[in-house]
């Protein structure tokens, strides 16, 4: 978690929404920066059926947004719906050169399109399907145009309003997930395009472009600790084009900072380029990276992003791709093509493991949970009278009762979630290795949904340094090397060994820039976090684990504000995640009156809810964490927001014990309260975000929350009228 700058960026929004008066209910038009298919203003749905004129995208003789009989226009014989083979059609081509934009748009000279008689063939993809020809384009269309030369291919895309030019004509198109980013393979290369038009720093002094690139986009890129600590090798480091300033050069951030990218490569752009080199490879696919960032000079929001990743040094094609790339008005509305697939049970399940995840699944009432700590995975305290063995099981079991009979009245636990690391170190040949605790997993969990024991979630992180990103530390790249194959074998062993059914919450959070393995930490690529993902599962299934459910579990809003990192981009597969998890924190943090500030629990998660809607309808939800917090010191006296605390837990019941409950709260089948704090500093005047709950004599730090008693009136109150299991 990073929740101190979830609660910074909140703040930057904030300032930036009074700027420009985003808070307003009167608007022209929809807006939907976060790309969640809702408009940030009037919060209706981006795919409204009000529409100037109709459209007929699948030329079936209606328009697409309102249903009604539509006249003129191409008919079905004229564009039809076709495979993905090149069509040849010289009229399209023609609407497209000349007529789409102006006649110069598309001239690439370098690339031999100087008019269409260049043009040998194209693809015309229209809402998530490929049509012979193309003679206009409507206001709510989704158009993608590749169109081929003898040599090379254009890719226009037309709702971004962006292009630019491959060296080669058998390219492989994944639209998948076209609104966030685009994929082409050709040759030995994957790119990976995204056209950037998020910076939530508008209002920023330092000016906006300069906080969003260095703070959300080459921070690591940057600094020569990262490389070395990877055993990665910056190719160009002496032809970057640009001066990186070292660590203390900006008062304001604690790592290297660029002033200005490049602005000779291409004059009136400002370019960054990034040639790596992964040393040692091992098994990784694809070991050099390409890394192309551009935009217009004085653009401060858009931009283009190129990652390019290659079984050789491509360095002289990302610049002829950033050479060719041009930006232009966009037009329809980007969407995305990713398929609502129901969850489908892991074949390799064990009967057990089955009829848990059906009773999960299925259930009316709701399975709770806390997180308090972690239970030891250092190879000395496995096991009674290790180490740290019988002091954190005593602990658990101390906390664990306290919160069922003080705080919850005497609900008892359904499920018990713990964290473990890969491990404590650097490279993967001196960490320290943390284990899979099996004897303690059957002491505190040990359930299986029928036994009356609490169920294990289980969170493993790909971290050896408790994910602090500044230390340059990311253990990614040794995984793909296969240096951790043997220990994932060891992991896979010991939980097969557990017996019981296991929520295996892999990488949480993801889609964020304070994790080991977030896409900002590894070459701005979330191929890697989902390779290793893959790589993990496989070599579970090798070792014949029966006991998983795989649970995938993004945070609610993504940062950094991007398409390349949004959460989507993370999603290893239908065949490796059998159940979707979901964290949005209420950190509760207001200086002013916190009872007329808080976001409702109904709101965080109907919002995640409507986000994962056209992707995940009929997937059940574990909330792998959550609090509302209760005012930290940080920002004011400690606890002085405990009134909204309690209302905010009083109305996420009255949402979860509704008769009949919305379909964002009948998704929800677990919950797991975090309860620990954020601190800044030491002890409790330096907590930032105080969302535990517990009594000051059962935690480390024998802190008070005898303040929050309304709170925990507020859960047993909660508990007494949830539906009761029939």
């Amino acid at each position: 978690m990073k929740k101190i700058m979830a609660t910074i960026m909140g703040i930057c929004m904030l300032g930036a929404c009074c700027i420009t008066g985003c808070g307003e209910e009167k608007h022209t038009e929809h807006v939907d920066a976060d790309k969640d298919g809702i408009c940030d203003v009037c919060k209706e749905p981006m795919e409204s059926t009000e529409h100037t004129e109709h459209v007929d995208a699948d030329k079936d003789g209606k328009c697409d947004v309102c249903g009604e009989p539509v006249s003129g226009g191409q008919t079905e014989d004229e564009s039809k719906v076709v495979d993905n083979e090149i069509q040849t059609d010289s009229a399209s081509f023609e609407y497209v050169f000349n007529s789409l934009y102006k006649k110069t748009t598309f001239v690439d000279a370098a690339a031999g399109f100087n008019n269409a008689s260049d043009i040998t063939g194209g693809r015309f993809f229209v809402n998530g399907k490929y049509y012979n020809k193309l003679t206009q384009v409507g206001g709510r269309q989704d158009v993608k145009v590749e169109l081929y030369n003898e040599k090379n291919a254009m890719m226009i895309n037309v709702a971004a309003g962006q292009a630019f030019t491959l060296p080669s004509r058998e390219v492989d198109v994944d639209y998948t997930i076209a609104k966030y980013r685009t994929q082409y393979k050709f040759g030995d290369s994957v790119l990976t395009f995204s056209a950037e038009n998020q910076n939530p720093y508008s209002a920023s002094t330092e000016g906006p472009w300069y906080v969003y690139i260095n703070e959300w986009a080459i921070r690591h890129l940057v600094n020569m600790k990262y490389y070395e600590n990877q055993n990665l090798t910056l190719l160009n480091e002496d032809e970057l084009g640009f001066e990186i300033r070292p660590t203390g050069a900006d008062p304001n951030r604690a790592y290297p900072t660029v002033k200005e990218g490049d602005l000779k490569f291409r004059p009136g752009y400002e370019v960054y380029r990034f040639d790596i080199e992964i040393n040692d490879p091992g098994e990784t696919e694809y070991p050099f990276y390409n890394i192309g960032i551009i935009h217009e000079v004085n653009e401060p929001i858009k931009a283009a992003f190129f990652v390019l990743k290659s079984k050789t040094n491509q360095a002289e094609v990302r610049d002829a791709i950033l050479q060719s790339w041009r930006i232009f008005n966009p037009k329809g509305i980007a969407r995305n093509y990713f398929e609502n697939k129901d969850p489908v049970p892991d074949p390799h399940w064990n009967a057990e493991t089955k009829a848990y995840f059906e009773q999960f699944t299925t259930q009316k009432t709701k399975s709770w949970g806390v997180f308090s700590l972690s239970m030891p995975g250092d190879e000395a305290s496995l096991h009674p009278g290790g180490g740290t063995y019988d002091l954190t099981l005593e602990k658990g079991k101390a906390i664990q009762k306290y919160i069922e009979e003080k705080v919850w009245g005497g609900k008892k636990y359904d499920v018990y979630m713990t964290y473990t690391h890969l491990g404590t170190g650097s490279r993967q040949e001196n960490v320290a290795p943390h284990y899979y605790p099996v004897d303690m997993s059957r002491a505190l969990a040990g359930g299986n949904g029928f036994n009356g024991k609490p169920a294990l979630e289980f969170t493993f992180q790909y971290t050896t340094n408790n994910n602090l990103v500044d230390q340059e530390l990311t253990p990614m790249f040794d995984i793909m090397r296969g240096k951790y194959d043997e220990y994932f074998a060891r992991l896979a062993k010991d939980i097969k060994a557990y017996e019981q059914p296991v929520m295996f919450r892999l990488n949480n959070e993801m889609n964020t820039d304070w994790t080991s393995y977030s896409g900002i930490m590894n070459l701005l690529d979330p191929d890697i976090f989902t390779s290793t993902w893959i790589r993990l599962y496989n070599i579970f299934i090798e070792n014949g684990v029966d006991n998983v459910i795989w649970v995938w579990n993004p945070i609610a809003k993504s940062s950094p504000y991007s398409g390349w990192g949004e959460d989507l981009s993370y999603f290893p597969g239908f065949d490796y995640v059998q159940l979707l998890g979901g964290t949005s924190y209420e950190f509760n943090n207001y200086t002013g009156d916190a009872m007329t500030q808080y976001i409702t629990f109904k709101k965080h998660y109907s919002d995640l809810y409507e986000k994962n809607k056209p992707y995940f309808e009929k997937w059940s939800m574990i909330i792998g964490e959550f609090a509302c917090g209760s005012g930290g010191d940080a920002t004011g006296e400690l606890g002085r927001n405990r009134k909204a605390q309690a209302a905010w837990v009083r109305g996420m019941f009255e949402e979860l014990n509704a008769e009949n409950p919305a379909p964002y709260a009948q998704q929800i089948k677990g919950l797991i309260w975090f309860n620990c704090n954020d601190y800044g500093g030491s002890g409790p005047a330096g907590i930032t975000n105080r969302l535990r709950f517990t009594d000051a004599e059962i935690g480390d730090r024998k802190e008070d929350y005898s303040d929050l008693t309304e709170t925990w009136e507020a859960f047993k109150t909660g508990f007494a009228n949830a539906p009761k299991v029939s």
